[in-house]
């Protein structure tokens, strides 16, 4: 089997930031940095877009789309995670899709991975080929859950009328389930966290996240975020690019081939991989 990687890009507002900027477009330093890393190193990145700022932010992302290798998959409409996947979010970010790119989309992330079952079917409904919104892990809090019991591969949803999708889950670590992710690499620190990808590895596809304010959280001014949950947003936030280009550089070294996620859903369709009723989803 092929051994394959997505670099992810979750477009959305600063976290926590009440002007809803996006510094990773408007810093010129953070631009570069973040084009400079994609192309030395001959990736692609899918970048899973919040819809509504296809208007505001439509020209920054098609000069994005000039300096790197780039393909749009969608976010929701408005990265609301109390209304995550709901049939009019799903409508409205595939017209706003297609207003922007003159195509269908293929491929919904939920916000914070919040996919439910009658989202997952408004996402067959409306023909989408992919989902990108489980983490096979814990999460505490408010939007918390528990999804020990899912694949750390993908797998496909199937419904009784025949109708199916490939869910990619958000990669993890083998056997301890700690997310393929900038913010956990910046969480345990470099040396830890290098030291369990060598100890356990990753399976052979692969799909790495990132957002806009991992690489800068900590310079955000008036952040909404507080306590724990900022002091680890923050840490090690002075080194992101640079943990950015480790992660890459360390998939580069088990010789991962870098695809775009809809070239991966082609790959993986044709695959027997695992599969789950739609109708026995929880």
């Amino acid at each position: 089997m092929k051994k394959l990687a997505c670099i992810t890009l979750d477009m959305e507002p600063d976290y926590g930031n009440p002007e809803k900027r996006i510094r990773l477009l408007e810093n010129s330093e953070y631009f570069e940095r973040y084009v400079s890393i994609i192309n030395k190193y001959n990736v692609k990145v899918t970048m899973f877009t919040v819809t509504n700022l296809f208007e505001k932010f439509g020209d920054v992302f098609s000069n994005l789309a000039t300096r790197i290798p780039l393909e749009y998959s969608v976010h929701s409409h408005t990265h609301d995670p109390h209304n995550a996947c709901s049939l009019d979010e799903v409508q409205n970010s595939k017209q706003a899709y297609t207003n922007f790119t003159g195509k269908i989309p293929i491929g919904y992330r939920a916000p914070i991975g919040r996919i439910d079952k009658a989202g997952l079917g408004h996402l067959l409904d409306n023909e989408f080929m992919y989902d990108a919104s489980v983490y096979p892990s814990v999460r505490p809090g408010e939007f918390g859950y528990s999804n020990l019991h899912m694949p750390n591969i993908p797998f496909r949803v199937k419904r009784a009328d025949g109708k199916s999708l490939i869910e990619f889950p958000f990669t993890a670590i083998e056997k301890i389930r700690i997310i393929f992710a900038l913010s956990y690499a910046k969480l345990f620190g470099w040396g830890i966290y290098s030291l369990l990808l060598k100890t356990f590895g990753l399976p052979n596809h692969v799909l790495l996240l990132s957002h806009p304010h991992d690489f800068y959280f900590a310079s955000i001014p008036n952040s909404t975020v507080t306590g724990a949950e900022k002091f680890a947003l923050s840490r090690n936030s002075a080194k992101a690019f640079d943990y950015f280009e480790k992660m890459i550089q360390f998939l580069v070294k088990q010789k991962y081939e870098f695809v775009f996620v809809s070239e991966l859903a082609k790959e993986v369709k044709y695959y027997r991989i695992q599969e789950i009723a739609w109708e026995h989803w929880k």
